[in-house]
Order: structure tokens, then sequence, then C-alpha cells
């Protein structure tokens, strides 16, 4: 059977998966990066190995210790209940070495470390968690929690891990350490892998994160109202339920292993300790059954009982499949107690146990194969947990799947009568049943498949269900009704008010490939968006995506469905803090095939995907200014953004992708000087109020805050520049209108977004401007020409930004006039207007009059108060609004056949460099140009998504600030550290 377990793929788009072939390591970590805006790759993977005395060995070529966090080994000493009897303290398996005090190992007959397979690999991606910790367990059953993006010195981009503890079943080491990657060179410590054929009954075979209270939002399905004539998408907040940890913890997760023992472990917000409750499943209080009385299957699952979670197993020795209801009780202080934290206790209660059948209805043999159990949300009518029991048909390539309900038992007033006469009258005459406390499983309807189920998994996304099958292919059932999720829409019917319903991508038709037949997979899994499969053959060292596809695109009618299908799926995953970037390959992909056929069809599907994303997150892109301000910061218009552009790279007509272009860099230019700004104001403040007599505190403070108007320049000249070039574009549709096809100028000042986005910069220009003309600096002058700079690449322009700055004002108002002039019937073309101007910059024909308009008031406001001639020969280079700007022209073209999909397998050793994919000429993030210094020496981020190269966040090189100093100052320390601007997830390049 294939373990679902050895890959998972993190929220923030981080995939760890397991290598049980290399002799360097056995846990890799991979991404999916964007090579050339239509082709994909998984970064090569960095190897790490994870073995159970990695806390024991320095970080520093066993030199040196790093500091751990909190004391070396800590077991929670709290009481875990099991049933009547209690159980306190630590158990498990006899220690593979022992540890003294200060970490050095004690057994000096080997200075051989040894590591194992690692069977699961679990992020903290359940319900409202971030995706940012990683569960790693091998073999022998040892736990090591890693975390990433963060480092002892402070924050790091995602792709580096660091250790915060070890479990080693019998103890836990508490110790902080980064992870370094496995090079070919020898290391003082010799670590080999060590293969076993032993089953060890210390194994975890299911692992849980526990939720925190926080609520999330989802999207539960999405549909054409006929009533309004459009699409509606039903979103709902949803509050955790079940077992989730209080604030007053950090984190909390459970395992179970193979002998029956649940692990707890947790840590207290206030502590740097983590800790661990154990405590046995099984009620035999015989150490000898307990350890043969070992689980082949064992699942952990949320229930809606408060503060409880289901645990199941199937026991190899009973044959049967039992049920264990845990409660957790967090002890949460009560004021009176001050505030003292004390350890949560556990109590486990036997609920069910059930024997397996060996034979079916018909009389044919089952071999049991597998054991899921389901939860449902908080939202379902019937939140009660589901059983599948997997058979195979023994003889047969057929597979038999019982469905069973996990359900309180009612007893009825008439048995209850007999045990306790009179009862009625005690109940109010009520007849009705009683719930019991007892539970029961009902049989369901049973699902009968022509093929043999090789791996069986459940997906991030709510009520989902992936079946893989030994031939290749897969199946994704919906829980709530177990039809295929692909064959949703073809078996509607056509009365109800709501039409077209959908829950997924898949919902329209779209369908998995074959993927090569079971027997050469090493593991297989859906990514969490379910728009591709990822998985590892036994021959490949890097896994292979394959993406959802229509087989016939002949039919342009299904367009409209297909692409509504992936807005839904865009917008479910935004709100569940999804990245993505699986979603992101599957669109391309179907867009790249579509502009095979027809360059308009492609165009067509990211207009209708695109325009429907607003409304299904509840905004408009001709909301008013005050809502306006709030949607350009939100993290939806990012993710929008984001996704627009990359849908529209590469396509003939770049006008797509530049306008997200633009309303991206325009935003990161708002939140530079506004950013700045602020800054300035609270250290003025700081200095008036303070009273520091040292002239090298004195010194420190004014070039820091001179420092943040010299990080401005860069900035302020792509904004000149970008004026320069709007205006520039007016020119050439003054000279010839037909250039309206190839210019992004009726797109920047037609839409409202972009526009009111260059209004808030002008105003935060002006912030700066009063600041460094009111509090210049006298104390050192030299630190003054920071402001004479900025001062002089603003004023270096030959358009006048105050007559620009009124013409975007009497645009917006004259616009938002109009509109109000208009019927209740014509809002909807005002808005397809909008999205057409926004999206692709293009004018509606039925609105080709503000191309005139635009054209002609532009002439008027602007251009008859300049030079002309001035403005059409000043240099705009260097704005990086084209794809030739932007991305190598050696990767310019499709890298392989679209029969063998976006994403590629293999690139030659010349081409795999990612520092080739970029052009490596201004920083992404600060608009400045790299040095020659920086190019060879200096360390740098790439997006995985857009593709931008920056230094944002580390330490600026002496020769970028505006006197050299031995002063070590961060611009953008924090937003810019693991994020790009596109919200896309960066990286550090290799040298």
């Amino acid at each position: 059977m294939l373990d679902q377990h050895p890959v998972s793929w993190s929220k923030n788009g981080i995939i760890a998966y397991s290598d049980s072939n290399s002799t360097k390591g056995n846990l890799c970590i991979t991404f999916l990066e964007n090579i050339n805006g239509s082709n994909w790759r998984f970064h090569p993977p960095a190897k790490y190995v994870i073995h159970p005395q990695l806390h024991e060995i320095s970080t520093n070529s066993g030199n040196k210790k790093l500091a751990s966090s909190g004391s070396n080994t800590t077991t929670a000493t709290a009481v875990a209940t099991v049933g009547s009897s209690t159980t306190a303290g630590s158990s498990g398996s006899p220690p593979q070495s022992t540890t003294t005090s200060n970490g050095t190992s004690s057994n000096s007959k080997s200075s051989n470390h040894f590591f194992y397979n690692i069977t699961s690999i679990h992020w903290n991606n359940w319900f409202s968690l971030p995706g940012d910790m990683l569960a790693v367990c091998d073999e022998l059953g040892n736990m090591t929690m890693l975390i990433a993006g963060q480092s002892p010195e402070g924050a790091t981009t995602f792709e580096k891990l660091t250790m915060l503890f070890q479990d080693n079943i019998y103890k836990i080491h508490n110790h902080v350490a980064p992870l370094t990657q496995q090079i070919d060179k020898e290391s003082e410590f010799k670590i080999e892998r060590k293969h076993t054929k032993k089953e060890y009954n210390t194994r975890i075979l299911d692992f849980h994160w526990l939720s925190s209270s926080k609520s999330i939002i989802i999207s539960q399905f999405c549909a054409f109202d006929s009533t309004s004539n459009v699409y509606r998408n039903k979103a709902l907040q949803i509050a955790p339920s079940g077992v989730f940890y209080p604030p007053f913890m950090k984190y909390a997760c459970m395992a179970v292993r193979r002998n029956g023992q649940l692990d707890f472990w947790y840590q207290f917000s206030n502590s740097k300790d983590h800790k661990k409750i154990n405590l046995h499943l099984l009620p035999s209080q015989n150490q000898r059954l307990k350890e043969l009385d070992w689980f082949q299957f064992a699942r952990i699952t949320p229930m809606k009982d408060d503060q409880s979670i289901l645990v199941s197993g199937y026991s190899k020795i009973t044959k049967k499949i039992c049920f264990y209801k845990v409660l957790v009780n967090w002890n949460t202080p009560s004021a009176n107690k001050n505030n003292a934290l004390n350890d949560p206790t556990l109590i486990v209660t036997p609920i069910l146990e059930v024997p397996l059948s060996t034979i079916d209805d018909e009389g044919r043999v089952l071999k049991f194969y597998d054991l899921v159990v389901l939860s449902k949300t908080a939202i379902d009518k019937d939140t009660s947990a589901e059983v599948l029991v997997v058979y195979h048909i023994c003889g047969t390539q057929k597979t038999l799947i019982k469905r069973f309900k996990l359900m309180n038992s009612y007893l009825t007033m008439d048995f209850l009568s007999v045990l306790k006469p009179g009862i009625e009258s005690i109940n109010g005459g009520n007849m009705q049943p009683i719930k019991s406390k007892h539970y029961t499983l009902r049989h369901g309807h049973d699902i009968f498949l022509d093929k043999r189920v090789s791996n069986i998994t459940t997906e991030l996304l709510d009520n989902f269900v992936t079946f893989f099958y030994d031939n290749g292919s897969v199946d994704v059932f919906n829980q709530n009704d177990w039809n295929k999720e692909r064959e949703r829409i073809k078996s509607q019917n056509n009365k109800s008010k709501f039409l077209n319903v959908m829950t997924s991508a898949l919902s329209t038709g779209l369908s998995f490939r074959n993927i090569p037949l079971s027997s050469a997979i090493e593991w297989v899994r859906l990514s969490p968006t379910m728009t591709g499969i990822i998985y590892k053959l036994k021959t490949d060292n890097v896994p292979r995506f394959s993406t959802l596809t229509r087989s016939d695109l002949t039919d342009a009618s299904m367009d409209e469905l297909d692409a509504i299908a992936f807005a839904f799926t865009f917008v479910n995953s935004t709100h569940r803090q999804l990245s993505a970037e699986d979603l992101s390959v599957a669109c391309k992909s179907h867009i790249i095939n579509l502009s095979e056929i027809s360059e308009d069809r492609a165009k067509d599907f990211i207009m209708t995907l695109m325009s429907n994303l607003y409304p299904f997150f509840n905004v408009s892109p001709d909301a008013p200014k005050d809502i306006m301000d709030k949607m350009i910061s939100s993290r939806p218009i990012q993710k929008i953004m984001l996704l627009q552009l990359e849908l529209g790279t590469r396509l003939k007509d770049e006008r797509i992708a530049q306008m997200a272009r633009v309303i991206l860099y325009l935003k990161n230019v708002l939140f530079a000087f506004n950013g700045v700004a602020r800054n300035l104001q609270f250290a003025i403040e700081q200095m008036n109020n303070g009273n520091s007599n040292a002239s090298t505190k004195m010194f420190q403070t004014l070039f820091s805050k001179q420092d943040l108007i010299y990080s401005l320049i860069p900035i302020a000249n792509w904004f000149v520049k970008f004026v320069t070039f709007l205006i520039q574009e007016v020119l050439l549709l003054v000279n010839n209108p037909s250039e309206s096809k190839n210019t992004l100028v009726l797109g920047v000042f037609g839409a409202k977004m972009p526009r009111q986005l260059i209004l808030s910069v002008l105003n935060e220009i002006k912030k700066i401007m009063q600041i460094i003309s009111k509090f210049p600096e006298t104390t050192y002058p030299v630190l003054n020409e920071s402001s004479t700079y900025l001062r002089m690449v603003l004023s270096d322009t030959p358009v006048n930004f105050e007559k620009f700055e009124t013409f975007l004002v009497d645009v917006n108002n004259k616009f938002t006039a109009f509109s109000e002039q208009q019927p209740a019937s014509e809002k909807d073309n005002i808005l397809k207007r909008e999205y057409s101007l926004l999206i692709q910059a293009e004018v509606p024909p039925s609105h080709a009059r503000i191309s005139d308009f635009l054209v002609a008031y532009s002439c008027n406001a602007v251009i008859s108060h300049i030079k002309p001639s001035d403005v059409y020969f000043t240099d705009t280079t260097g704005l990086r609004l084209t794809d030739t700007e932007f991305l190598e022209a050696d990767f310019s073209h499709l890298l392989q056949p679209l029969s063998k999909g976006v994403v590629v397998n293999l690139l030659s050793d010349d081409q795999n460099s990612s520092k080739r994919f970029s052009q490596m000429i201004i920083d992404g993030v600060t608009y400045d140009k790299f040095s020659p210094k920086e190019l060879e020496n200096g360390k740098m981020k790439r997006c995985s998504r857009c593709g931008a190269v920056t230094r944002a966040g580390y330490v600026i090189a002496e020769d970028k600030t505006i006197v050299p100093t031995s002063i070590h100052t961060k611009r953008w320390p924090t937003m810019y550290t693991r994020t790009c601007i596109c919200s896309g997830m960066l990286y550090e390049l290799q040298h």
C-alpha cells in the first residue's frame, strides 16, 4: 500500500518529503518556482539528515553548541487518565542511546550516528494554523519538530529549517539549532543510513495538529443565481470545534504509536520548553500484552464533542476496530489564582469495538486493506465521523468500501420504561428516543469500485476524499454525497434557482491524467487546492506534477464554467491562507492550451476568471475612495494581482500582465513612501522628547533617520519615470490613435484602482517633502545630502506633478458623476468597463468615447503645461513592465511540449541555477541597481512566483548608504524577509 504520509505540502508552498534511497540524507525540501512565466519546476531539493542524535551534534563543526531553549530534557508530569486508572510521566521503548546533562553522548563504543527512513511528515496546515511547523517521524518512532522561516537569530526565508526539539520516544530534548544541508564533503561526524526490516512497536502511525482558537472563512460552494444572472460564492465563518488549544498555548499536537501509546506535545506561550504527555489507549495493565497488541492502522480524527478527539485503530491481535474518545482538559487558570499555568490532562475512554467481516453479502472473500476515518465540519448537518473500511475482493482487481457512521445510540422510551417504570412522567410525557452516551456504527451505502484502490487521502479543503488506483487513475469524491466531483455539474438538473453548483475546480468536468502505475510510485498526493497531483517515481530524485486538464477543448461554451471554477477555488484557497501556486500552474497550463487554439479565447478566459474574483471577495473595482484605500492594502487584492500577472505573462498581448505589474509596483511605492513618512515622524518625535548627549548615539540616530530618506531615492526615480512614461504614451495616442491596442495608459488612467494609487503616492510624496523641508539635518550637514538628492530626483521630471494630480482628481470626479447619473440597469456595464480597463487595459466598444476623453483631457490638463519634446525624449527604460525587461531571453519559449505539462522535470546543468531565470540588474523591492560587489558576493533572494530578485532585509553595503559608516543598517527589515511585493515566497539564491 502506498503510504500517504511521506510528503507534506505546507500552506506557504514548501514541500517536505522523505528520501528512502540517498546515503546523504532522508529529508528533502523543495517548492514550485516559476522559470519563465510559462514553465515551472521543483526547485532542486535541499537534503537534510534527520537522525535521533540531532540534538547532540552542534551546528558549527562540533566545536560550539547553540544555546538550548530551556532544559535539555523536559517531560511533562501532568497526569493522563486512562479509563479509571492513571499513568504519569513517560513510557516507551528503551533508549537508543543515553545522553548526559550537557548533551554529549555517553556511548563510547562508536562515534558513528545512524539515520533511518522517515515514515511520516506533517506541516501544521490544519484549520487556522499557519503551516510553518513541521513534524518529522522516522520508522523507530523518533519525532523531530522543525520550524520554517525562523532561526535563533530571527526571521529567515521559508525554505530554511530550524530544529525546536526532538522526542526520542522516552525523552524530549529541547534544543534550538538551524538545520544544515548535507553536502558531499566529509564532516567530523560520520552519519550512515541504517536499513531495518524490524517493525518497531513505537512507530508513529498517525499524527494530528490541534487547531488554535481562531475562526476561519471557507467558501462552501459557488452557483449561478438565475434571478440576478450572476455567479455567487457562499462564504461562511467557522469557529473551531472539538479540541483546540487556548491562547496561553503556542501549539499542541498528538500522535498514536503502533503499540497503542498516545503522545501529546504542547508549549505554553510564556515558555521556551516543549512538553509531552503520554498515555496508553489499551486498557490492559499487562505490559507484554501492550507490546503484542499492536495496531496495524490508527487514525486521529476531529470530532464534534467539546475538547474531544477520536482515535481509531485496527488491532492485528483481536481483529477488531477499536474507537477511543480522548478528552483534553487545558486546566485554564482562573483569575483568582495568580494565573498560574497548569499542564493539561487527558482522559481516554474506549467507546466501541467492532469485528471485521471477511465475506461480503454475495459470499466473496474480502481482504482488509485500509481504515480511513473522516471528520465533518461544524456546518454540516450531520457531524458524525465517517468510517471507511477498505477491502480488496480476493481473486479480482475490484475494491469494496464499506461506509459507516460513528454516532451515539438512541434508547426508546419503551425500553427505558422497562428499566425504570414511570420514566415517561419524569420526561414530561415526551416519548421521543433519548440520546445515550454509548456509540454505535450505522452502516451506510457501500462503494463498489471496478478498480483496485492503492491509497486513500483526505484533502486540506474540507469534505474531499481522493482515491488513487493501481492503474494510475484518480477519483475525487465529495463526502457530502459521495459522488465523483468531476461529474457534479453534469448530474445536476436545471430546474433550481441556483444552477451550475460548484464545490471545487473539478466540478465542471476537469480531470487528472493517469499517472504511472502504483507499483512504480514511491508516494503520491493531491496538491493543496486539488488542482494537481504531486508524485515521486521510485527511480527519480525529484517529484513530478500533473495538473487538472480538459481532454477536449473544442467546446468553447465550457470556458466560462472552467474559469468560474478556478476563480471559486482561488477564493477558497485565499480564505484558507494557501499560497496556491499549484492553482496558478493549473490555470496557466489551461490558458496556454487555449492560446494554442485562439489567443482571443485565452484572453476571454482570463477576463472571465479575474472579473469574478472581485464579487467573490465581496469587493468592487469601482468602490468609493475610503473603501478603495482599504482594498488596495488588502491581501486578497495583492493575491488577485499576482494571479493576473502569472496568467497574463508570455501572452502575445502583454497588457494583462503589465497592468498587474503596474498595480503591484504602485502598491510597493505607496508602502515605501507611507512607511518612511510615518517612521520619520516617529524619529523626529523621539529626538525632540529624548535627551541624548552621546555624540555616537546621536550620529547613529540621525544617520538612521536620513537613511530612511536615502532609501526612497531609487523608488522615487522609478515613480518619476513611470509618470513620464504615461505621458509619453498619451503623446503616441495623440499622433496615432490606432496605437490604443498597444498602450497601457488608457488602463492606468481609466481604471479607478491605479488612479487612486497614483493619487495616494503623490499625497505621500507631499508629506515627505514637508518633513524634510521643515526638519533639515543641520547637526551633521553631510547627512542632509539624502534629503537634497531626493528633492532633486522628484523635481527632475518634465511632467508637472501638480497639474498631473489635478488631472487625475478631475478624471475621478467626472467618472464618479457619470456613474451616478446612469440608471441602475447600467451598473453592470460600468463594472464591465472597469474590469476591462483594470485587467486588460482595453476600453470596451460600448464605452469607446472614454478613449477620446482621456486623451483630449490629458492634453489640455497636462501636456499643455509641458514641453512635449522634453517628455518624448526622456529615458524611461528600467521600469520592468514587460516580460523582456524582467525575465531572461534564453527562457522565453516553452521548455518542453505542452503534452508533457508546464512543470519541467529536468534542466541541463548550464540552465539549472535559479540565477539564470531572472535579469539580475534591478532590485525587485527597492528598485535600486545591483552593484558589481553585490552581484559577485552579496546574498540574494528570488521570488518563486514573479521572479523578482532582491536584497531586501539584508544588511546594506557601505557603498549604498549616504556616507560610508560602520553602522549596520537594514531596510525593509521584516516586510520582505520572506515575502515578495507580489505576495510570492522569497528564497535565497545559492552562490
